[in-house]
């Protein structure tokens, strides 16, 4: 027990908090390293295009990796939240029902975006897609799951700012990735270049290109400042301290144990946020 009573927890903000800032961060340093090593163009490349060769492949897949798990820690904490208010305030089935759904659909984005951060577009270039669109794809629809589920906690927990700022957020990122689809099937189809990752404006498709390549950065910072967004709310709930139950066989045990010195656990039921 002294152990557990010592034991720190961050606090919960720090998820969204972390992830909000480490992915960008990311993209940018792998941006400054591609353009300076000569490995990707100065002139608006994919995400993708700055973390296609080493040394920033590699801090790319690294630090994604990690803001992945944050990521994913960040939808599950946002799922037990709605459920705990849909628990105390008896809200409607349809918003508990949506609410499940969005932690898979997250961890789902979430899976993409380590496939999309491990399988380089030069190497994998088809698994690096399905990652893609499991990434952007399903965080497109996780925002909107968010937005619905903020409407269903206001003003409960989530404020007619807050509500007005996810909903521009969610328009602007299913308005980029839109764009970034259609315009990168125009460029594509008039690109007759050597090497997509070093987009010359002679290549052809270049207007196409750069439409492309600025909608993916808009619609990822969207989803950066969605999840940076929940930082205020996360800061009013709290996590207990994870408990562990071991159950010992008291029959082949050969220790002379009885069942009366367990508690019993089954009969608790208490909540994981404060």
């Amino acid at each position: 027990d002294s152990l557990l009573q010592e034991m720190y927890l961050p606090p919960l903000y720090t998820y969204p908090l972390v992830s909000s800032l480490l992915l960008p961060a990311t993209f940018l340093l792998t941006y400054t390293l591609s353009v300076s090593l000569g490995h990707t163009e100065l002139d608006w490349p994919y995400i993708s295009d700055t973390a296609t060769r080493p040394p920033e492949s590699c801090i790319f897949s690294q630090l994604v990796n990690l803001g992945a798990l944050f990521v994913a820690i960040t939808f599950y904490i946002r799922y037990k939240q709605v459920s705990e208010y849909c628990n105390s305030y008896q809200l409607s089935r349809q918003l508990r029902n949506l609410n499940w759904a969005s932690l898979w659909i997250g961890w789902g984005g979430a899976l993409g975006l380590s496939i999309l951060a491990n399988f380089q577009e030069t190497e994998v270039w088809s698994v690096h897609n399905i990652g893609l669109y499991l990434c952007f794809g399903l965080g497109m629809i996780w925002i909107w799951c968010c937005v619905i589920t903020s409407f269903g906690l206001h003003p409960l927990t989530t404020t007619r700012f807050m509500l007005v700022v996810r909903t521009g957020l969610a328009v602007v990122n299913t308005s980029a990735f839109l764009l970034m689809m259609v315009a990168a099937q125009f460029a594509r189809y008039y690109y007759h270049g050597e090497d997509p990752t070093k987009w010359e404006p002679d290549d052809g498709g270049w207007s196409w290109h750069v439409v492309s390549t600025v909608s993916e950065w808009v619609m990822a910072l969207a989803l950066d400042l969605t999840l940076l967004s929940l930082v205020m709310e996360f800061k009013k709930i709290g996590l207990d301290e994870p408990r562990i139950i071991v159950h010992v066989d008291t029959v082949n045990s050969f220790l002379e144990i009885s069942n009366n010195d367990f508690p019993d656990y089954t009969s608790r039921n208490t909540s994981m946020l404060a």
